[in-house]
């Protein structure tokens, strides 16, 4: 069988994917799809494979750290990332390359998926490019920031945006936005995952794919293609960061909030980066050289995010149950306070 090759393009950084079956290439251009592009430099090569683990062959090497997804061996040359025996991942630093072997196709994109978010993440960070856990719109070319922590309504909120299509509303990323070094926003779409009750009707299941997820539950990616029309297609200015609340009632408001309300969520959602993945960047690392190495990227991670409050309004964005008052108050919102 003949191997095949995906190009994915992420501001400069080039993902080159190799695989003999179609099918896995399919499904992990499904994720970065508006990535999908020509490559100039790879600075990434990964290799799947579709087969049984060969662990017979490994080096004798002492586990350095776990989690309750894999568990990591660091050799000279090569870390081996081992899921429990269901799919091995080997990373060689030196030549930026993975493979990813495992019989289960599923678990392949997972770990694909996973694998390029967090490399394609450090490499922007050393770029002076930062990732923050946040709902990202554009609306009449100036960025608008939703804060709200793991689970707290960011997809259920995007999905009433894009639902809608008169709004004029865009959609930057709905998890994980860029700021640069001067505060504008870049997008960054990925396939968004919601649970199968969530699902919008309506939607060609040509767009759609099951996530076998490696540890919660499953769920449907949405391919961003679906919605082209609706995603930002380049920077914009700050505009509003809403600091979402959530509230156990029917309520649901927006209200001015001081800019020293944005400090914690800062912190946790862009600068710590909480409710991001950055798995591989700090597995990675080998020595004690190598993790402080982290302290400039968090220096550059406040730079950029002290550049972009500074030039956004700050509000408080108060949610109830009633997810859909919550999209209209955003909507009315951005109505009334967005720029003309």
């Amino acid at each position: 069988m003949m191997e095949s090759c995906l190009n994915l393009s992420f501001y400069g950084n080039g993902v080159r994917v190799t695989s003999k079956e179609k099918g896995i290439l399919e499904a992990i251009e499904h994720d970065f799809s508006y990535f999908s592009l020509p490559v100039d430099k790879c600075r990434l090569l990964i290799e799947c494979r579709r087969e049984k683990p060969n662990y017979e062959n490994l080096p004798l090497i002492l586990a350095t750290s776990a989690t309750p997804r894999n568990i990591c061996f660091k050799g000279e040359r090569e870390t081996y990332i081992d899921y429990f025996g269901k799919a091995l991942n080997i990373y060689s630093k030196e030549k930026s390359s993975c493979q990813i072997i495992a019989e289960d196709v599923d678990m392949i994109r997972s770990i694909a998926y996973l694998t390029i978010l967090s490399r394609i993440s450090e490499m922007l960070d050393q770029q002076g490019i930062h990732r923050i856990h946040a709902l990202g719109l554009e609306y009449r070319r100036r960025g608008i920031l939703v804060m709200l922590p793991v689970g707290g309504g960011k997809t259920t909120l995007a999905m009433s945006i894009l639902a809608d299509r008169d709004n004029n509303i865009r959609l930057i990323s709905e998890d994980s936005p860029l700021i640069r070094r001067d505060g504008t926003l870049l997008p960054f779409p990925l396939s968004i995952a919601v649970l199968a009750q969530n699902m919008p009707a309506g939607i060609d299941e040509k767009y759609i794919r099951r996530d076998k997820r490696l540890e919660t539950e499953s769920k449907f990616r949405i391919d961003v293609r679906y919605f082209e029309d609706r995603v930002a297609k380049e920077a914009v200015l700050p505009g509003f960061v809403l600091l979402g609340r959530r509230s156990t009632g029917d309520v649901a408001e927006i209200s001015r909030a001081p800019k020293s309300a944005v400090i914690k969520h800062s912190l946790m959602n862009s600068i710590i980066g909480v409710g991001l993945y950055q798995g591989m960047e700090f597995i990675m690392q080998k020595n004690a050289v190598e993790v402080a190495g982290q302290i400039g990227v968090l220096l550059s991670r406040l730079y950029n995010n002290a550049r972009l409050f500074r030039k956004s309004q700050i509000f408080f964005f108060t949610m109830g149950r009633n997810t859909a008052k919550n999209y209209h108050i955003l909507r009315d919102f951005l109505t009334r306070k967005g720029p003309v």
